[in-house]
Parts: structure tokens; C-alpha cells; sequence
């Protein structure tokens, strides 16, 4: 539970902390009425065993018992503000805290958790620790202080009742504790299980249409079952253990109001105590019991908790990206030097070796294009220049600054990123446009869609420009989401252009907007190009080709063709399939 409390604010620390004691004096003023009606019955006693009267006003008692109500009204209302307000408060600043942590990760973190493993835990774990700040960890450490106020005070009223009283506290503790102990993993367990199928039900509803195709969706729907039902004895089993300990503490608290009965009867034979010291203790087990009972229902949520909290620390404290947001660049040449670089697998966490020892200079206003297979290491370089990842050995520079010392905002705002797979927000395509430069008045946004060759489709729309465009744009085609990416980096207009070949995929006319388009962007910018169709390339100032993490050429394509084997393969290769294509075509 204390690491609840590690990412929460000052402010949120001590609203939890005031919060507690506002409710631990709640509960030691709710202790007055008991031994003030004690008192009025043991003079009630002894004015029957004297054949008198009681001479005390019963107005006096009322209006100490107005008072008593109206003190525990404002304290309960101070704490009930305190402890849901702020608790509210502190889970929305602890949401906000994880989301901002994504924000400075890089991109190998994301790539090795499932998005419905981070969604779970920024809304379910966070939920939970705001349950736990609310109610559990305020009523525990108010129900502590109240109860220890408490004992000391019994204790001076009689130290062996007092001790009866304590007796049984220890063993409910211990019983207490047993069921972290006994259950924690099991919760752990159903925690991660909980986490797959929810990954699963997502892959489902992401691929629904392809499953409806291919006639597997029933056999996938079985597999989604399977999951669901392995999942149900291990809940079983977890309600069972925790379940256990605490009917046994449950069971130890009512053994404890017996106790304190018991004996309380035998020190009143033998004249130890009085009548009213006898019906001060047994009132006051029931009493002091009483949070401890609420800890033991709590103390599943509890269990939850520590579960929460250990996968929002494993995120909170995940290495970042440092750097300086003062860093200064002497042009904008992107240099490779013994570049190596490898990544942990989702599935096993072993690593896989992607680069190694690559050297190239993509020049500034310079067209650089990188070729070779698929898994040939393409993708990785673009992403190890804008920092998405960091290298592990060798030396990435733009215009001659090393890229680790540069914080991963400030080296950003040197790149427009125009790749295949398009990301756009269920917004009106205005806003989408905006991302490229939040700071940019309506004209540069329409002008950039301009350049981008947005404004014909656009024109068609209802409401033009303002359209929605639904989750990720699925109203719109792939050429025009394709537009739109490249609209942003217009809109950007940074000095670096990172540009996955976009027109691979797309119909002639589409693809000679697209390239008009491209070329207007580029012009004049260090352009570091993934090539698909090597015959795109062939004017390139340089083209650097890869093969399995290495560089096996690097010169322009006429060099190319004479000195590397596998770039002349490759297109001689995709030439022979034009010419097919061409004739059977006609």
C-alpha cells in the first residue's frame, strides 16, 4: 500500500494524511456518547442502591449530546470532503503523472507492451488506487490512530482489562498479513490472465472483418472462451485464500469481545473493578473491533492494490530520455557512425540484432534513400535518427550534435515523419492537419492542405475542412489519409523529412499527387527516404543499401550498379516484374 503513496503529490500526501486524523478523532468523539451514557447508568445504579434520585438535569445531558452531534457532524463532513475531493483529485494528477511518463519513454518500451496492458493499467489500476486513497489507506491509518488513542487512555483505567482487550489484536494482524502472503500471487496471476484476454478481445475486434472472411471467427470466439474459463478457478481460488484470512480474523475479534466479557466478569467477582468499569470495556471491545473489521473487508482491495501499484511502478520507473532542450545543431546532416542496435522480442524479452556497424551520411538538402529486403533494418535506422529508439553502440549525429544529448522534444521539432501506416484522430480533418503545428493560424492549416493536394477531396465533403473523419479516419481512402500525414509535415515544415515510400500502394492517379505533393515537401530539406520501388530511387544523391542489419552499399545508383551485387539483383528483379505486369496488362 505504501507504494500508493510513493507517486502521489505534497499536496495529495498530506490530504490523505489530514484525512486520516479527521477520521481517527471522528471515531474518538464517537466514544464520548458511550461512556457518557455508562456514566448516567452507573449513577442510575447507585441511586437505586441508595434509595435516592438521580439529581443531575437530563437538559444538561441533552445538551451535551446536541453538541457531541453537531462536533462529530462537522469532523465527519471535514474528512468526507478531505478524503473523496482530494482522493478524486490525486487519482486524476496520478492518471495524468503515467500518461505524461509515456510521453518521455521511447518507442522500445511501447513496442514490447500490449496496448491493452498500458490502456488496463492507466484506467484499472489507477481506478483501484483511487478506491484504496479514498477509502481503505484513510479508514486504516484514521482506524489505527483512533484505536491507539483509545487503548492508551484504557489503559489508564485498568491495566489488566486493557490487556484483555489487546489480547487478541496481534493474531488478527498476523491473520491479516497471512493473506497478502497466501493470496498476493494468485491475484498476480489473475491479474496477467485478466490482461490477455483483454488483449485478445481487442486483436478480435480489430481483425473481425478478416476473421468474418476467413470463416475462423467461431474458432477464435472458442479461443476467447478457453481463456475466459481458465480464467474462473483462479478468481475462485483467490476468494478462497483471502477469503479464509479473514474469516479468521473476523472470528478473532468476536473471540475477543468474549474474552474481554469473561474476564472482565471474573475481576468483577472477585471486586477488582467496578460495574462501570466492567461496561466501559466491554463497550469499547466492541468499539475498538470495529475498524479492525473494516480492514479485514478491505483487505482484498488492499491485495488489489499492491498489484496496481507494482505495474504502475514498473512503468513510473522505466528509464527515460534525457537530454538538452538547449541544444544547438551546425546543419542538419544525419551521420552513422559503427551504428549497432538490437531489441527485446514481446514474446520471450530476448534480444534480436538489427544493426550492426552501419555507417552512411544522409547530407543536408541531400535526397537519401535506404533499400533492401524486408527485415533488411530500414525502418530502424529512420527511427534510431529521430530517437524513437536509442542506439546501443556507435554514434548518431545531426548536424554534428549526438542525438543522446538532445531531449527527444527538441530533436522532434527538427522532423516531419511521412510514413505508410497513416495515424490520424477521430477529430474533423482540421484539427488532424493541427498536429503538424499546434501554434498554426486557420490560413497556414487550409495552405498546407493545399500543398499536400488535400483540397480536392476536401471540397467534395459536407462540411469541408471541419468534417469528422471517424477512428483513424476509416471514412477516408488510403491515398487521402495518406494526403493528410502529409499535410502535418507541410504544416511543420521542418528542416529533416523522414519519408517511408507512400505511394507504393495506391492507384496511378493517386500516386502522382501524392509524389508532386512529396516533392514540394522535400525540396530543399534533408530527406531520408525508404525506398519499396528501387526505379523511385534512381536520382537519389545516394542510396544506401542493406542487407540483414549491414551496410553492402552506399553511392549513387549508377555506382550501384556496377560495384553491389545485391542492388543490381534487386532491380533487374523489379524491373523484370514491370515488364510482366506491362505485358500482361495489354
Amino acid at each position: 500500500m505504501l507504494k500508493c503513496l510513493k507517486y502521489m503529490s505534497p499536496v495529495g500526501k498530506k490530504a490523505v494524511l489530514f484525512a486520516s486524523l479527521w477520521l481517527g478523532l471522528f471515531h474518538i468523539i464517537c466514544m464520548l456518547p458511550m461512556i457518557m451514557i455508562i456514566h448516567v447508568l452507573s449513577q442510575m445504579l447507585n441511586a437505586y442502591k441508595a434509595g435516592t434520585t438521580v439529581d443531575t438535569s437530563i437538559v444538561v445531558y441533552l445538551i451535551v449530546g446536541l453538541v457531541l452531534i453537531a462536533v462529530m457532524f462537522l469532523t465527519y463532513k471535514k474528512m468526507y470532503r478531505m478524503k473523496y475531493i482530494n482522493a478524486a483529485k490525486e487519482n486524476n494528477s496520478l492518471r495524468m503523472g503515467v500518461a505524461d511518463k509515456f510521453r518521455r519513454l521511447p518507442e522500445s518500451f511501447l513496442s514490447t507492451h500490449d496496448l491493452s496492458d498500458l490502456t488496463s493499467t492507466v484506467m484499472d489500476d489507477l481506478g483501484t488506487i483511487e478506491g484504496v486513497l479514498a477509502n481503505q489507506l484513510t479508514e486504516m491509518i484514521g482506524g489505527a490512530f483512533g484505536i491507539g488513542v483509545t487503548l492508551i487512555f484504557m489503559y489508564f483505567i485498568n491495566v489488566k482489562m486493557a490487556l484483555a482487550l489487546t489480547l487478541v489484536v496481534p493474531f488478527v494482524i498476523l491473520s491479516m498479513s497471512l493473506s497478502d502472503t497466501v493470496s498476493g500471487r494468485t491475484h498476480m496471476k489473475n491479474r496477467i490472465a485478466r490482461v490477455a484476454i483483454s488483449d485478445t478481445i481487442q486483436e478480435y475486434l480489430e481483425n473481425i472483418r478478416v476473421l468474418k472472411i476467413s470463416g475462423n471467427i467461431g474458432t477464435y470466439q472458442k479461443g476467447i472462451f478457453k481463456k475466459i474459463s481458465r480464467l474462473i478457478p483462479g478468481l475462485v481460488l483467490f476468494e478462497f485464500l483471502a477469503g479464509m484470512c479473514v474469516s479468521m480474523a473476523f472470528n478473532l475479534l468476536r473471540m475477543g469481545i468474549g474474552v474481554v466479557a469473561v474476564y472482565g466478569v471474573g475481576l468483577l467477582v472477585k471486586g477488582e473493578i467496578s460495574v462501570e468499569v466492567y461496561l466501559v470495556f466491554v463497550l469499547m471491545a466492541v468499539w475498538i473491533y470495529e475498524p479492525l473489521s473494516y480492514t479485514c473487508e478491505y483487505l482484498g482491495a488492499v491485495i488489489a492494490s499492491k498489484v496496481a501499484a507494482t505495474r504502475i511502478e514498473n512503468i513510473m520507473e522505466y528509464p527515460e530520455q534525457a537530454g538538452s532542450s538547449a541544444a544547438s545543431f551546425d546543419g542538419y546532416d544525419i551521420c552513422f557512425r559503427n551504428v549497432s542496435f538490437s531489441y527485446a522480442t514481446k514474446e520471450s524479452g530476448a534480444k534480436k540484432n538489427v544493426l550492426n556497424s552501419v555507417n552512411f551520411t544522409a547530407g543536408q538538402g541531400e535526397y537519401t534513400a535506404l533499400v533492401g529486403l524486408s527485415g533488411s533494418g530500414k525502418s530502424t535506422i529512420c527511427r534510431l535518427a529521430a530517437r524513437l529508439w536509442d542506439y546501443e553502440k556507435g554514434l548518431i549525429t545531426v548536424g554534428g550534435t549526438d542525438i543522446k544529448t538532445v531531449h527527444p522534444e527538441r530533436l522532434f521539432e527538427l522532423f516531419s515523419i511521412v510514413f505508410q501506416d497513416v495515424t490520424l484522430f477521430n477529430d474533423t480533418i482540421y484539427n488532424n492537419i493541427l498536429v503538424g503545428n499546434k501554434n498554426a493560424t486557420r490560413e497556414e492549416v487550409l495552405k498546407a492542405a493545399e500543398d499536400a493536394q488535400c483540397m480536392p477531396f476536401i471540397d467534395k465533403l459536407p462540411d469541408g475542412i471541419d468534417t469528422m473523419i471517424g477512428e483513424n479516419g476509416h471514412t477516408l481512402s488510403g491515398g487521402e489519409r495518406q494526403r493528410l500525414s502529409i499535410a502535418r509535415a507541410f504544416l511543420k515544415n521542418a528542416p529533416i523529412v523522414l519519408l517511408d515510400e507512400s505511394t507504393a500502394s495506391v492507384d496511378p492517379e493517386t500516386e502522382t499527387k501524392l509524389q508532386a505533393a512529396i516533392e514540394k515537401l522535400t525540396r530543399g530539406r534533408t530527406v531520408l527516404m525508404i525506398a519499396h520501388r528501387l526505379r523511385s530511387v534512381v536520382n537519389c544523391d545516394r542510396i544506401v543499401v542493406l542487407d540483414k542489419g549491414e551496410v553492402v552499399g552506399n553511392g549513387t545508383h549508377e555506382t550501384l550498379m556496377k560495384d553491389c551485387d545485391i542492388y543490381r539483383k534487386l532491380y533487374e528483379l523489379q524491373c523484370e516484374d514491370k515488364e510482366e505486369d506491362e505485358q500482361n496488362t495489354n
